[in-house]
């Protein structure tokens, strides 16, 4: 059941509350997470290829088989909501982490308990890392500037949800310092920083080694009960 000031939208969280019972992220199998790193390198690699226009039309023909093949298993709906053992949700399906979406960047979080859903939001650090590829450029070797924003989002999000204050993005300030490089380890710090109403507030920093490239705060509005 949607929000009621949005009745188009949802959070992953509240979907996941509504459905009840859940599939584990491993029931999908290893061929699924293998086949979502496949595509991720191929669509990096077609953003750099320099292929003549014989094997360009080639490759093309071929993708256009492959396609037609995943076609014919489409799911309706198409979003993957998950749960661990330990209770904490994911939703595989979604552009900033989703670990069944090609188009997410190799987001990967360090492992933080979910919260106790009866008790108020609690202060949370978390840490990610991502490695950015040709796929993801704006500027010569640098990322671009929605890559970065899209990246920020994902984290402080997945912060507020792990302190318990789960809720949709109402606005996100970004400030960047630095251009992000390519094919570079990159760390991003987030945190929950505290609850306003139905706002919550979290903040966090991007860095490739010891430079920060950007930073960000936002605020994440919880739905109203339907």
């Amino acid at each position: 059941m949607p929000d009621q000031e949005h009745p188009e939208t949802a959070s992953a969280y509240r979907l996941a509350e509504l459905l009840g019972d859940l599939p584990h992220p491993d029931d999908f199998g290893p061929e699924a997470y293998e086949l979502v790193e496949r595509t991720r390198d191929l669509v990096a690699a077609v953003s750099a290829n320099d292929a003549d226009p014989a094997t360009r039309a080639e490759i093309a023909a071929a993708l256009a088989d492959i396609t037609e093949r995943l076609r014919a298993h489409t799911r309706d709906p198409h979003i993957v909501v998950a749960k661990d053992h330990e209770g904490t949700i994911y939703n595989l399906t979604q552009a900033g982490s989703g670990l069944l979406n090609p188009h997410a960047p190799r987001l990967i979080f360090d492992p933080v308990s979910p919260p106790d859903p009866e008790a108020e939001p609690r202060p949370v650090e978390m840490r990610a890392t991502v490695t950015l590829t040709e796929a993801h450029s704006g500027p010569p070797h640098r990322a671009h500037g929605g890559v970065v924003a899209t990246i920020l989002d994902e984290a402080l999000g997945n912060a507020a949800t792990r302190a318990g204050a789960t809720g949709l993005t109402a606005g996100i300030n970004i400030r960047y310092k630095t251009g992000v490089p390519l094919h570079t380890p990159l760390e991003v710090t987030c945190r929950y920083s505290h609850t306003e109403g139905r706002k919550h507030i979290a903040t966090g920093e991007l860095r490739a080694g010891e430079t920060i490239c950007a930073t960000a705060e936002a605020i994440f509005i919880t739905e109203s009960p339907s």
